[in-house]
């Protein structure tokens, strides 16, 4: 600073790097949960507060006091600024530099970092951590710039260190609650708006950064300023296509990330590139900062702005592209470019190991004496409340809201101020509560009444259930029990399994002692109805067979048939009843069986001959009992087989054939016939178990569809 001019240039530089802090504040706090806001700038405040005293007491002594090592200063502690006017324009310039690394953490460490915590950082960092490794480049006996190291305005001085140290913070106190344990993320910041707002007032503050930096006002400035644009410009729109190509919208958020990127990436070597050049450094910057941050995503590390990605690697990038661009006659180190290369390349290394390995392992060490994150119920109610007790209308309507909810009640409504926007949701919350009282009111009137037409309800059903009950005892008296007759044969069987609690199914057997009629009856539909056509089916057979001496089982069939048409009167002109019965019935004496089936087989195996043991089957007349009958006289067709010891014979319903399974496929009579062939040499007991389980797991888990009610006689 050779004139007034470049005193006054450096100190109005000095003054918009110190804007800077305002627009990382803005920033911050843009991005963050409004619970957090106050917080975030109460960090940025502090940090500013905390740099100026350690940095004038400790900080700027270590970085440009004279040292006699390389490694850090040893005089200028406490400095004076009556040593000289430009001395102290200088200090000023790089106390707000200093600031501006200490402030790069507050972000990344939002909405979990204790306030205290934050301060003991802030005061290493910008008493110690900042100065030390500042000196190694800027302190003009550093051992980094006498190997030829050069970093113009601080990509990796000031926004690598800052990067590195927030990297460190986070990777300690670890991720917000609920930021990788859902499928969604947490909400984003609270107004982008605010954000954008903070990224254009550090685009304004990086005219002193890097213009200032020069610490003259000479020819140079207005190229340095033009490349920073320059860089900036590219690295925004390149993130915003990056962005746009992986996830189909304009993230305007990771657009910020890329000016900064841009801006961090061309602080080192804006002086030493072309306009070309420049534009280039901030595309990579936007692109190392954007894929650094879905890095940091897969490996859960949460940084709440992004401040690693956007200071951290383009600042490393931007320390690189001092060799790969630079003019090397303007950085005038004397080395080439590869030589220039290894020495960026170890700056960047060291200042990574000092600020990310031996910070974080500090940081690390803080946080097991002190622990810096706050705890879960703190972090839910988030760091305005608990760490500055700061309330806003919002968060008390929030309060009233939650002590309705804990109390359960309802009935008051939350005090409300009409003129402002939270008055307004409060005021429609009130509504909400009238609304939700009323419909409490209905819903417990509706629920009276409901409660007296389900006692109503439930007393019409335990009397159907009873009558049903009854109608089940009835019938279980009238149909005959197997178990007590003496049917004079080798063995016999019965499956029988009503769908509801009374049956459509019923079996009719007598034995005399010249023969045995046995019958099994499928009537119109099942449950009630069908045990009311059971028990005129069972009445009839009593009368045709017992009383009227019917013997022959087609005779029967007419028979039975004539009395259901009659007595349903499905024989008088426009009847509409069609109910009516399917029957298989047989009649067994000494030397033969005579069997009539009206729409039912009978299944028999024979004992002997060439067909032993292969299933039979005598199909009967497709015509039912009653319904329409459009022939004059109906009459079914009589087979008469010889009896020859050891034949069986199965008399079933339609239950078992058209039960179904879950592919809708029907049981029918060929798998009946194959299981038959199958079993048929067991005892009887065993046949019916066999039937029963191969019905049940072709069923499944498939609603029984009908009445069942298989009768085997062995002869």
């Amino acid at each position: 600073m050779d004139t007034p001019l470049d005193i006054l240039w450096v100190l109005l530089s000095g003054a918009l790097v110190m804007l800077m802090q305002l627009g990382f504040c803005m920033l911050e706090s843009g991005l963050v949960r409004t619970k957090n806001t106050i917080n975030v700038a109460a960090k940025n405040l502090v940090d500013f507060c905390v740099a100026v005293i350690a940095y004038w007491a400790i900080g700027y002594g270590l970085m440009f006091g004279a040292g006699s090592t390389g490694w850090f200063g040893e005089n200028e502690f406490f400095f004076e600024v009556s040593t000289g006017f430009s001395e102290g324009v200088f200090f000023f310039f790089q106390l707000v530099f200093c600031a501006t690394a200490a402030t790069i953490i507050a972000g990344a460490v939002a909405e979990r970092m204790r306030f205290s915590g934050y301060l003991i950082i802030s005061i290493l960092v910008t008493a110690v951590i900042y100065p030390i490794s500042g000196h190694w480049i800027w302190g003009g006996d550093g051992w980094l710039a006498n190997l030829g190291f050069i970093d113009f305005a601080g990509s990796t001085v000031v926004h690598s260190v800052g990067g590195w140290l927030a990297l460190a913070s986070v990777i300690v106190i670890g991720p917000r609650i609920g930021r990788f344990s859902t499928e969604r993320s947490l909400a984003s910041g609270h107004s982008l708006v605010q954000a954008t707002f903070g990224v254009l007032i550090l685009w304004f503050g990086w005219i002193g950064f890097n213009g200032g930096s020069t610490l003259a006002f000479d020819a140079s400035v207005p190229g340095i300023i033009f490349n920073t644009f320059l860089a900036a410009s590219a690295g925004g729109l390149m993130i915003l296509s990056l962005s746009r190509a992986r996830t189909r919208i304009f993230d305007l958020k990771e657009m910020l990330n890329g000016v900064v990127a841009g801006l961090v990436a061309i602080t080192a070597c804006a002086p030493y590139v072309s306009e070309i050049e420049s534009i280039i450094i901030g595309v990579v910057g936007g692109v190392l900062s954007y894929y650094g941050s879905v890095l940091l995503g897969k490996l859960r590390v949460d940084d709440v702005v992004g401040a690693s990605c956007a200071h951290g690697f383009p600042g490393v990038w931007g320390t690189l592209a001092v060799a790969i661009f630079g003019d090397l006659s303007i950085l005038g180190t004397g080395l080439t470019r590869s030589e220039q290369f290894g020495v960026q390349a170890l700056g960047v290394g060291a200042v990574f190991v000092w600020t990310f390995v031996l910070g974080g392992l500090l940081i690390y060490g803080i946080n097991r004496v002190f622990p810096l994150r706050i705890g879960e119920r703190e972090e839910r109610e988030g760091l305005n409340v608990c760490e500055h007790g700061a309330s806003t209308e919002i968060l008390d309507l929030l309060g009233d809201m939650r002590r309705q909810r804990e109390r359960g009640d309802f009935s008051s409504q939350v005090p409300f101020d009409p003129y402002t926007e939270v008055g307004q949701i409060a005021h429609e919350y009130n509504g909400v509560l009238v609304r939700v009282a009323e419909e409490m009111t209905r819903r417990e009137e509706m629920a009276d009444k409901l409660a007296v037409e389900k006692e109503a309800s439930e007393k019409v059903t335990r009397d159907l259930m009873s009558s049903i009950s009854y109608a089940k005892r009835i019938q279980s008296a009238v149909f005959p029990d197997l178990s007590s007759l003496d049917l004079d044969i080798a063995g016999h069987f019965l499956i029988f399994e009503p769908r509801e609690a009374v049956s459509g199914d019923f079996i009719w057997i007598h034995r005399n002692s010249t023969r045995l009629t046995a019958a099994v009856v499928d009537c119109t539909g099942h449950g009630v109805p069908g045990a009311f056509m059971s028990l005129i089916g069972h009445t009839f057979l009593n009368e045709i067979i017992l009383g009227q001496k019917r013997e022959m089982p087609d005779e029967i069939l007419e028979e039975l048939h004539r009395k259901v048409r009659s007595t349903l009167k499905q024989d008088q002109p426009g009847a509409d009843a069609q109910d009516g019965m399917d029957v298989c019935i047989v009649r067994i004496d000494s030397s033969s069986v005579a069997f009539a089936g009206a729409k039912r087989p009978l299944m028999w195996i024979p004992a002997t001959g060439p067909k032993a043991g292969k299933c039979q089957v005598l199909r009967g007349d497709r015509k039912s009992i009653g319904g329409r009958q459009r022939e004059e006289q109906r009459t079914f067709s009589c087979e008469v087989i010889k009896r020859e010891k050891g034949m069986k014979l199965y008399l079933s319903s339609d239950g078992l054939v058209e039960q179904t399974n879950e592919n809708r496929e029907p049981y029918d009579t060929s798998r009946f016939r194959r299981l038959l062939e199958k079993i048929h040499r067991e005892d009887p007991e065993k046949q019916r178990e066999a039937i029963l389980k191969s019905l049940r797991d072709f069923q499944g888990s498939v609603r029984r569809k009908d009445d069942v009610a298989v009768l085997g006689l062995f002869l």
